[in-house]
């Protein structure tokens, strides 16, 4: 990372920057906030819906037998108010650098002389608090709408766990941050690995499912799936808020697991970004639309 500790304050005076900006930008389009607040709260409830309809209430005696509790509707509240910071962290932090490009004011970032991960970091952190402003949101109308059960008791630990998670999302932004970059298109990559994240991590259904339906093929989707930070969160966060919950992954090791991708997720991803912005500067291509 190149950063001289000795000047660590004036470092994170940039971040804080970076991200009081970044936070200025977006309020100034309230319905935009509005929007993203709101709106995931219509894509969950068909979800809700089509189990209602199916099983003639919010709790299935299948179900429970898959994930311990019934309340599938309390357990798909939690799965999508969390699936907003991965949304933050593809869409939010996977642009930002592409939206400087655009704006024309990349080159100046990248050759000012505070470091350019206190630049990231900023947007970062600027993302993580609009997301987590979405997330309470989402959770507290879905909640009031469809009805929630959680233990409040063990928040100290929820937030300690989403920040864990927040962090190994950072270094996924970085990796894309430089491969949108790199290709300046970014529309076919983030929707793919966003449909492929939605698919394989236990968003609206518990883990067992794919075991259950996709045989050994299942299996091996577990496996890819429990290494994205998203799956031991989820997992640990439904054993700390809902009732009942019986985890796929064993907390203990997937509080490990979540520790371990949070390094190696920030350290691949800066790499991976100081080797993409080289190729980049070697070729010419950061001021090319």
């Amino acid at each position: 990372m190149n950063i001289d500790y000795r000047n660590i304050i004036p470092e994170l005076k940039v971040s804080v920057s970076t991200a009081k900006k970044e936070i200025m930008v977006n309020l100034r389009y309230p319905l935009w906030v509005i929007f993203w607040a709101i709106m995931p709260i219509f894509w969950l409830a068909p979800f809700i819906f089509q189990g209602h309809a199916l099983v003639g209430g919010r709790f299935s005696e299948f179900f429970e037998e898959l994930a311990g509790s019934g309340d599938f509707v309390t357990f798909a509240i939690i799965g999508s108010s969390l699936y907003a910071y991965v949304m933050s962290a593809l869409w939010g932090m996977g642009l930002s650098l592409r939206r400087e490009q655009w704006g024309g004011t990349l080159e100046a970032i990248l050759i000012s002389p505070c470091n350019k991960f206190s630049v990231l970091f900023g947007k970062a952190l600027s993302d993580s608090i609009l997301t987590s402003f979405y997330a309470i949101v989402q959770f507290a109308l879905a909640s009031m709408f469809f009805g929630a059960t959680v233990r409040l008791e063990n928040i100290f630990y929820v937030v300690l766990v989403v920040l864990l998670m927040i962090l190994a999302l950072y270094g996924i932004g970085f990796v894309l941050s430089g491969v949108i970059l790199m290709y300046k298109e970014p529309g076919a990559l983030l929707n793919f690995v966003d449909t492929l994240i939605y698919t394989i991590c236990p968003v609206n259904y518990p883990l067992k499912a794919l075991m259950l339906f996709l045989g050994g093929a299942g299996y091996y989707i577990v496996m890819v799936s429990i290494f994205f930070p998203l799956t031991p969160t989820l997992e640990i966060l439904r054993t700390l808020l809902l009732p009942s919950f019986k985890p796929y992954i064993n907390i203990a090791l997937a509080a490990s697991y979540l520790i371990v991708a949070t390094i190696v997720f920030l350290t691949i991803g800066m790499l991976l970004f100081n080797f993409v912005e080289k190729k980049i500067r070697e070729k010419g291509g950061i001021e090319a639309y």
